[in-house]
């Protein structure tokens, strides 16, 4: 033995290039589950909802990836709270799984909505 660290398995730890090569890896991968959570969105009965929704101008997509009701109608304050609910859930898995922050998945998420459909005014 030289005296350097080992793992618990005895294994050499990680080179600096490997730890980098790892986190370009799982931001890759972050990005990747981003992009299929956006592009799937809600389920499709609610999606034909929301589309109607945006279409009339009753919701608009905030920069932090959730919904804003513009209409005060409770019915749409209260399915706007549903997918915003969804929509953090979504969000709490995504950056689990990607070894992310809540904040960094629903800023990211919050630019491709509004660059998808607009922001609100």
């Amino acid at each position: 033995m030289t005296g350097q660290a080992r793992g618990a398995d005895g294994s050499a730890p990680p080179s600096a290039g490997r730890r980098r090569r790892t986190a370009v890896r799982r931001a890759g991968a972050a990005v990747l589950a981003l992009a299929t959570l956006v592009a799937l969105g809600t389920p499709p009965a609610a999606a034909q909802s929301l589309d109607q929704l945006r279409a009339s101008g009753a919701v608009c997509e905030r920069p932090d990836g959730l919904l804003r009701a513009l209409s005060g109608d409770a019915a749409v304050r209260q399915q706007v709270d549903t997918i915003n609910r969804e929509r953090l859930a979504a969000y709490e898995r995504l950056a689990r799984e990607t070894n992310t922050t809540i904040e960094q998945v629903r800023v990211v998420s919050g630019e491709k909505l509004q660059a998808k459909y607009g922001g609100c005014p």
